[in-house]
């Protein structure tokens, strides 16, 4: 097993953001959460998710969680030379599922300020130790959008 990719600042971030911005916007027109997520190896997108809240029914579908859940076959042997982008910082539950799916490196649109997770994070040393890149405010303005075009009002408490 690798030891997992450390040094991700070579990589065209914005790029792979864009791609999940792209999936968040289909989530808002669709009546979802415009939250999405993208499973990234090797520079190649190997999976897209969006929130399916209300079109599951069910406030567990997250984009990020089930990303890694339908590609945890490939996350058991790669997941530490993935990167995740999504465009809001992951909620706890998500945040559980990217480490324990053996995802260390996160690259963030929009940080949540309601759910605070990087506080978290930092308050949990296991946590600190599984995640080599904790990467916040890539395209973030469009990011921010995404929750103000097509968010409720409860969505905009992480906007505060």
């Amino acid at each position: 097993m690798s030891s997992g990719l450390r040094d991700i600042n070579f990589i065209d971030h914005e790029f792979f953001m864009q791609a999940a911005i792209d999936e968040a916007i289909i989530a808002g027109k669709r009546g979802d959460k415009p939250i999405a997520a993208i499973l990234v190896h090797d520079s190649k997108i190997i999976g897209k998710m969006a929130n399916t809240w209300n079109t599951r029914q069910s406030k567990i579908h997250h984009a990020e969680n089930y990303l890694c859940l339908e590609n945890a076959q490939f996350l058991r042997k790669h997941g530490r030379d993935c990167i995740i982008y999504t465009t809001l910082e992951p909620c706890l539950m998500c945040i559980s599922t990217i480490v324990m799916a053996d995802v260390r490196n996160i690259v963030i649109g929009y940080p949540d300020k309601y759910m605070q997770t990087k506080k978290f994070i930092e308050g949990h040393d296991w946590l600190k130790e599984r995640i080599f890149n904790y990467v916040v405010g890539i395209k973030e303005k469009e990011c921010r959008r995404l929750i103000e075009e097509y968010g409720d009002e409860r969505d905009r408490e992480i906007l505060l």
